[in-house]
Order: C-alpha cells, then sequence, then structure tokens
C-alpha cells in the first residue's frame, strides 16, 4: 500500500442487481486483507424490520423510527458479513429476492437513504486499510471522492443466471424461472434508475467493468487489478 495514505481507503463499487457485486467485492477484499461493506444489506435489514413489525414500506414515519432502532442496535460482523438486531442474526432473511424488491421500495424513500448515509460512511472507514463499499449510489453520493470508482454490470441474461444459480444453489433451472427472475431484473432496474433519490448511475470518473464474457475469477483478478493500478496496495 502506498504508505503516504494514513486514511482508510475507499473503493466504490455500483452496478445493477444480479451483477455480482456482493460476491465479487468479498473476495477480493479476503485477497487483498480489506474490509467489505453491503450497503445493500442495510436497506434490505430495515425492510425485513418493517415486515416484522407489519409496517408499511412506505411510511416515511414508521421508517424513521425503525432505522433509529436499527442504527441503536446494530451489530455488524466484517468477517461474516453477518447483520445482528436487538440480539437476532437477522443475516439469512435478507438474502431473498423479496427482501431484494423491499429494499429497491423503501430506497426511493429520501429519508431512508439520508438516515443510513452516515452509517454507511461509518462502517466503511472503520477499516485499519482500506474498504470495497457496494451499492447503487457510493460512488455518486455516499463516497464521491472515493479513491476509486468501478460500474461493475453485465448483461440481463447473464445477471438473470447468476441470481437464480445463487437461489437454487446449483439446481436445475426451468426456463420460465429464468423468465421470471429476468423480469424482476428489468423491473429493479427501472425503479432503481428512475428513483428521484440517488439514482443508479455510472459516475462520470467511474470505471466500467462489464463481467459478461467473464466468471468469479476473471472478475476478481480485474477489480483487484484495477485497485493496484491506482496504487492502493
Amino acid at each position: 500500500m502506498n504508505q503516504s495514505k494514513q486514511r482508510c481507503l475507499i473503493v466504490a463499487v455500483d452496478g445493477p442487481a444480479g451483477s455480482g457485486k456482493s460476491s465479487v467485492c468479498s473476495k477480493a477484499c479476503k485477497r487483498l486483507g480489506w474490509t467489505y461493506v453491503n450497503t445493500g444489506f442495510l436497506y434490505r435489514a430495515v425492510a425485513y424490520i418493517c415486515g416484522v413489525r407489519q409496517i408499511p414500506l412506505n411510511a416515511s414515519e414508521k421508517l424513521g423510527v425503525v432505522i433509529d432502532d436499527f442504527m441503536q442496535s446494530l451489530i455488524w460482523d466484517p468477517e461474516t458479513q453477518a447483520v445482528w438486531f436487538q440480539g437476532e442474526n437477522i443475516s439469512t432473511h435478507l438474502y431473498t429476492d423479496q427482501a431484494g424488491k423491499d429494499a429497491s421500495l423503501i430506497a426511493t424513500n429520501r429519508l431512508v437513504r439520508e438516515k443510513l448515509l452516515p452509517l454507511q460512511r461509518d462502517l466503511a472507514r472503520r477499516s485499519p486499510v482500506g474498504s470495497i463499499v457496494d451499492g447503487r449510489d457510493i460512488g455518486t453520493v455516499v463516497f464521491p471522492d472515493a479513491d476509486l470508482k468501478v460500474f461493475l454490470t453485465a448483461s440481463i441474461d447473464e445477471r438473470a443466471r447468476r441470481r437464480i444459480r445463487q437461489l437454487k444453489d446449483g439446481a436445475h433451472v426451468t426456463p420460465e424461472e429464468l423468465d421470471t427472475i429476468r423480469t424482476s431484473i428489468a423491473e429493479r432496474d427501472k425503479q432503481d434508475a428512475a428513483r428521484d433519490v440517488a439514482p443508479l448511475i455510472q459516475a462520470p470518473d467511474a470505471i466500467l467493468l462489464d463481467t459478461s464474457e467473464l466468471d468469479m475469477n476473471g472478475t476478481i483478478d480485474a477489480l483487484v487489478s484495477l485497485i493496484r493500478a491506482r496504487n492502493l496496495v
């Protein structure tokens, strides 16, 4: 690492649903000895808690209370990415397709984004070396001055295949299931890009990394190479 830098280094990775951000960024961090921060999990967690409390996802005032409770009792393990809320490990509830849809919905709420913004920054800056932070607006809003910005994407067909492989853990996939996931991803793409608050866009100074033709290891290699090229490690 460049020894002249004493602060925590930040790599911002944005991209649409199913682009492989979580898997790629977490494995790249393990290779580098950095901290991985999955900001999507924060939105998923808030949406999950709302579901448990039977709070409508469009109830802004009640959403604010949920986020305050969440921030006060959150325990986050950067090694395992486990999320604990009020003594319960809620991580397994955050991987479902429904959790992703609900997170995308509450992410359109300005209050939610404003309240979660300082938490995202705090989690990333806890690292003694560097953090890779992924999400939808990391390079444009959360860390506009990141040391490196990457926009990770892939074709919608490839993203659908990856997502359903993750959900079914290698089980046989029918054409109907693939179509359902493709439609779901397309809807999330539209919602994320069209929202008024922090829409999903590629930052002007972000490097585009299209992984449609890359496997997992190839994508990790590409991301790590970009980080090394900036003399961040």
